[in-house]
């Protein structure tokens, strides 16, 4: 079978033209296409493909909403490793629920292996593209910059650490007023703290423009190295280029370990020192000497903007600021840079075709489908650099169900005004039966499913809010656990200076050069400073064991939800996959139907 990229009806093989509108047809290639994963989610398009996924656009068959889900290759699926990490990641994902990060709402294995994930659909631009224009503002740098470690610090309070940060896997949005927002995609290569490694210690994850070095050097990793892939990316946003020259890709994995960054100010003029002391600081070898956590890039990320800011603007990060320009916005796929660059693009932003079959007859219209494709087709439909696709409204119901309807009231009038004159042949009448008979069974099917239905949207509410309730709780915990071991090292910077004041000051007694008195008192500092230690100690004990205690809390309220949800869509979705059935087995009658009725009406 072969589809027309513009008005997406299916050929034979043979066919190579469009008789409609003289477009080249388009293969058919990827069997997913036209599938229902779940008994939910129906793919329409493949949106791009890498080493070991590939994602879709799909729509949620009942409440008519698009997301994008993502399918562990098949071979890797197979592999228990490899199915484990995805759900698990995808798992701990779900459970961050932060406006900068693209959400995960459903994750599964279907009957037949296929590994899924459920994200949201987002258009927008990856931040790539917008620095193909050259270096930004320092004001726009750090507000793209301030929503990422925004995004960060609630990920690594939940444990998870993205580990291949760059410009591909951010989403550039525009947000309601008109001002920049900011998605962090694809967590798939997430690591989990404290979670038992499911990969071998020699793996290397993670790209080589923006890695951390102690990825490369096999030691321990936590969210400090996502800081380092954040400071090559405003590195890269305020000079346009990254902080290495290389030849190869490979130098580039040596000298994040051995070379020092080239200082910004010398790849652009204009970076300014306040600016280039925060990136530098990211850019430190050993993580220790980086910032703390995302947190406390933050606070000193404010500090430049204050800085930097001008006294329209002061501070650019302010509420007050004027709305940020928006460029263009495109649907970008988290793994828009890894598909083949011949790739065929379908147009998907026009609205389903009405068959207008005379001037001064009724219209008929189209069969249901989903954003112009045909309800079921095996078509494989690859976006590149076209604009979204817009969400369609839920006019058409579940499965088509309102659209089947006026298709089929449609075509009973005109066969009743025909058959005023002759009867219908028998083959037409039984065709209409047939579709009525589907029809009232698709109609009563989905009337049944909808309790079912509407439990599962008000859990999926729920789980939304529970988790974005305590997410702000336990991010407010971890915003002040910063702070509190911020104070933490300043005093054990204030002992290490005393203790070396105490030794310097006892070998000038050993030689005559103080008194002991002199020397005593530094050790009464000394110990002060020891039990200011200690209380700030107990202070950062308590928060943690609170931390703890949410997070614990979320994880106990997830698994219960969702093994709520889990239960009620194992319940519906053979349901659905057979009304799916039935609403595809409508197309056929009514087709012959509406060739009967387009016959006699040419006749007359």
């Amino acid at each position: 079978m072969k589809i027309c990229p513009r008005c997406s009806e299916c050929y034979p093989d043979d066919v190579e033209r469009c008789p409609r509108d003289d477009a080249a047809l388009n293969a058919i290639r990827d069997p997913l296409i036209g599938r229902t994963v779940a008994g939910r989610y129906r793919l329409i398009s493949r949106l791009g493909r890498g080493g070991m996924s590939s994602v879709y656009l799909a729509r949620h068959v009942m409440i008519d909403r698009l997301v994008a889900v993502k399918t562990l290759r098949r071979d890797l699926a197979k592999d228990p490793i490899q199915r484990d990490r995805f759900i698990r990641e995808a798992r701990a994902v779900n459970r961050i629920n932060h406006a900068n990060i693209v959400d995960i709402s459903d994750f599964g294995e279907g009957e037949d292996g296929l590994v899924y994930l459920v994200m949201e659909y987002v258009a927008g631009d990856p931040l790539h593209r917008l620095l193909e224009d050259g270096p930004l503002s320092a004001t726009r740098a750090i507000h793209i910059a301030g929503q990422i470690a925004s995004a960060l610090s609630r990920a690594h309070q939940m444990g998870v650490v993205h580990r291949d940060l760059k410009p591909d896997n951010i989403l550039i949005v525009q947000r309601k007023d008109d001002v920049e927002g900011v998605k962090v995609l694809d967590f798939g290569i997430a690591k989990i703290l404290d979670a038992p490694s499911l990969t071998g210690s020699q793996q290397i994850f993670g790209t080589p423009g923006y890695i951390a070095p102690e990825y490369i050097q096999s030691t321990n990793i936590d969210g400090r190295a996502d800081l380092y892939s954040l400071g090559v990316i405003l590195y890269e946003m305020v000079t346009g280029a990254l902080p290495f020259d290389y030849e190869y890709p490979g130098d580039l994995l040596v000298k994040h370990v051995t070379e020092l960054p080239i200082p910004p100010h010398e790849r652009y003029a204009d970076v300014e020192e306040p600016m280039e002391r925060l990136i530098l600081q990211c850019l430190e070898k050993d993580p220790a000497n980086r910032f703390r956590d995302a947190f406390h890039f933050l606070e000193e990320l404010s500090r430049v903007s204050e800085l930097l800011g001008s006294d329209e603007r002061w501070g650019g990060l302010s509420e007050d600021s004027p709305p940020t320009p928006v460029m263009g916005t495109r649907h970008i796929d988290p793994l828009a840079r890894t598909r083949s660059k011949g790739s065929d693009t379908i147009e998907q932003d026009r609205p389903p075709r009405m068959a207008t079959l005379s001037y001064d007859r009724p219209t008929i219209p189209e069969p249901p489908s989903v954003d112009g494709v045909p309800i079921p087709i095996d078509v494989e439909i690859i976006i590149s650099d076209t604009p979204a696709v817009a969400a369609r409204s839920d006019s058409d119901g579940a499965l088509g169900v309102r659209r089947w309807r006026m298709r089929f009231d449609a075509l009973r009038a005109a066969l009743d005004e025909i058959e005023e004159r002759e009867p219908a042949p028998a083959a037409v009448v039984h065709a209409m039966a047939l579709a009525e008979s589907k029809l009232e069974d698709l109609e009563r099917g989905l009337s049944q499913l909808e309790t079912p239905q509407r439990r599962m949207a008000e859990l999926e509410e729920a789980a939304r809010d529970y988790r974005a309730t305590l997410g702000r709780a336990i991010e407010d915990l971890g915003r002040r656990l910063s702070l509190v071991r911020g104070d933490f090292e300043q005093v054990v910077a204030r002992r290490d200076s005393l203790r070396a004041q105490r030794e310097a000051a006892a070998l000038k007694v050993r030689r005559g050069d103080m008194t002991e008195g002199k020397a005593d008192a530094l050790l009464w500092e000394l110990a002060t400073v020891d039990a200011e230690l200690a209380g700030r100690a107990r202070r950062c004990d308590a928060i943690e064991v609170q931390l703890a205690e949410l997070k614990d809390q979320l994880e106990r309220e997830s698994a219960n939800l969702e093994r709520e949800l889990s239960d009620l869509a194992g319940r519906t979705e053979g349901e659905l996959t057979h009304l799916d059935s039935v609403s595809a087995a409508l197309r056929g009658p009514l087709s012959e139907v509406e060739a009967f009725v387009v016959e006699a009406w040419g006749a007359d």
